[in-house]
Formats: C-alpha cells, sequence, structure tokens
C-alpha cells in the first residue's frame, strides 16, 4: 500500500521534532532567583509598553546589606558614612542590617522613582540594644512620611527591625512594623 506524500511529510516533520527535541531543550540551570533580573512588560492595555517589571517587586526588595554607619548617608547611595561604602544594591529596598551601635546621623531613605510596594528594613543584628546615639531616618526629596514611618533608631532593640513600605499611590513611606 502507498501513502500519499504530504502524509509521509508531515509525519517526518512530526518524527525530525521529536528527536531534535532532546538537542533544541536547554536544562534550567540556575534555580535561584537573585530579584535583580527584569523581563519586558510586553503589551498591556492601549498597546506595548517600553516598561520593565524587575525581580525585587516580587521579592518584597530583599537585597540584604550588612554594614555599619558613622554618620548621615542616603539608602543606595555610595558614602563614606558606612562600611562598606557601597550600598547601591538597596536603591529599590532591601534590609540595612546594621552590625554596631551606630554613631549620631541621619539616614534618608531611597529616592524616587520607586516601585509600589518596595520595603526598607533597619534592623539591629546586635545582641544588644541601641541606647545612646540619635539616628534617625527620614524621607527623600518629593516623599513624605506616614505615621510612626522615619523614628529613631536610637532604642531599636536587639534582634529587631524598622520595616517602611513605600506607597506610590501617594509617594508616603508607611512604617510597617
Amino acid at each position: 500500500m502507498r501513502i500519499p506524500l504530504p502524509f509521509t511529510m508531515v509525519g517526518a516533520a512530526f518524527a525530525a521534532l521529536a528527536l531534535g527535541y532532546g538537542v533544541w531543550a536547554q536544562p534550567v540551570v540556575q534555580n535561584t532567583f537573585s530579584g535583580l533580573e527584569c523581563w519586558n512588560a510586553g503589551q498591556g492595555p492601549g498597546g506595548p509598553t517600553t516598561g520593565f517589571v524587575c525581580g525585587q517587586a516580587y521579592r518584597g526588595g530583599a537585597n540584604n546589606l550588612a554594614l555599619t554607619m558613622a554618620g548621615a548617608w542616603t539608602v543606595g547611595t555610595t558614602s563614606a558614612n558606612t562600611t562598606p561604602n557601597n550600598t547601591t544594591t538597596l536603591a529599590y529596598g532591601g534590609r540595612v542590617m546594621l552590625t554596631a551601635q551606630p554613631t549620631a546621623g541621619v539616614i534618608t531613605l531611597p529616592a524616587s522613582p520607586l516601585m509600589d510596594g518596595i520595603t526598607v528594613a533597619f534592623c539591629n543584628v546586635t545582641t544588644s540594644p541601641f541606647a545612646t546615639n540619635v539616628v534617625t531616618v527620614t524621607n527623600n526629596t518629593g516623599q513624605t512620611l506616614g505615621p510612626g514611618a522615619g523614628l529613631t533608631l536610637t532604642t531599636l532593640a536587639a534582634n529587631t527591625c524598622q520595616i517602611d513600605q513605600w506607597s506610590l499611590a501617594n509617594t508616603t513611606w508607611y512604617r510597617i512594623q
């Protein structure tokens, strides 16, 4: 019995695809999510967009940086008043883990534009409460502080954090913990 040519070609195409799948399929090598990945937002209502969605928005902005502080500085910048000096990994939120009682100073929250819902935490990761030096958290240009946000870290208890969350709708930082 003779098989018509179109059916033969379709069968050959399926066979080639089945055999080639193992060659072209790429295994997933990276099984961790750094939070720094970004994807094109694609098409939304009204047509294509040029915006991007970045991973730290899905992680709650959980970049972490352990540092010591001596004076004023802005989260997400490079400052001679912190060790390490470069805090740019925190530009879109994360946890500032203070490894020693800070000297007096002012910490300014990250500059806009910020993604809605990111958080910045200031954590005392020592075994003693902070008790002496006045350290104040304040807003950046064009931002406001909601109730409780921007309090001083002067008496932050051992192994606790103050967490502020950004609301894009009204450009305000709110204390959530």
